[in-house]
């Protein structure tokens, strides 16, 4: 095994396990209701964008294993523990890391259209100086540095299929953006589930967004105590 610092094994059910390293942005509640709220065939062939270690697309697979993973990740050292986890858990033959900004991306990287893309983005726009007053390894999973959430959508366009799926959770302050630029984008909500902490407002919404599907949304919300 490549050396990992401060790293530890987060196990999930039918023997899937992931290294994530305490030098990194960490993997937390939001990748997991994003995995859970994922809804994957066995057929199906997953892009994890923005994958970091590559958490959701691991959790989904223990719900419902289906048939390839992929992972593109902008950090070579998060791309190496990705690597670290495909190994661990037998996946060599049906994972595949890109280690490039996904604007890099293309179709051609890939056998066909895509049926699947999951997202965890980053949250948070930069201002105009492009600086936040966290260590890049945190600042760039966090603040849309590298990537913003049009090129995130757009990408997701590009390499999805027709009546492909993309699902992502962002911030809920952040829901009509979402809207806009999918539907800017031919990928129409048809699936929103906004998460509450409690009984104040909803911090976090979870989105199915289908490319070239007619428009029709149905809303949900799932409180978080």
């Amino acid at each position: 095994m490549k050396k990992i610092d401060n790293f530890k094994l987060e196990h999930f059910d039918n023997g899937i396990a992931v290294y994530q390293s305490d030098n990194y942005y960490k993997f937390t509640q939001d990748a997991i209701m994003l995995a859970k709220f994922c809804n994957i065939k066995r057929s199906d062939d997953v892009l994890e964008l923005c994958a970091g270690s590559g958490v959701i697309s691991f959790y989904a697979y223990s719900l419902s294993p289906f048939s390839h993973l992929y992972f593109n990740e902008i950090q070579k050292e998060m791309c190496e523990i990705i690597e670290e986890n495909i190994a661990f858990n037998g996946f060599k033959r049906r994972s595949k890391v890109y280690n490039c900004n996904l604007k890099d991306l293309h179709l051609t990287d890939f056998k066909k259209h895509l049926d699947v893309i999951v997202c965890n983005p980053p949250y948070f726009k930069v201002d105009s100086t492009g600086k936040t007053n966290e260590k890049y390894e945190i600042a760039i999973a966090r603040h849309e540095i590298e990537a913003t959430l049009e090129d995130i959508i757009s990408k997701s366009s590009e390499l999805l299929k027709d009546k492909g799926r993309l699902y992502m959770v962002h911030l809920a302050s952040r829901s009509m953006e979402l809207a806009i630029l999918c539907h800017k984008y031919k990928m129409e909500i048809k699936r929103m589930k906004f998460i509450f902490n409690g009984d104040k407002e909803a911090y976090l919404v979870l989105i199915e967004a289908i490319k070239n599907a007619k428009s029709g949304v149905r809303i949900t919300k799932n409180k978080e105590n």
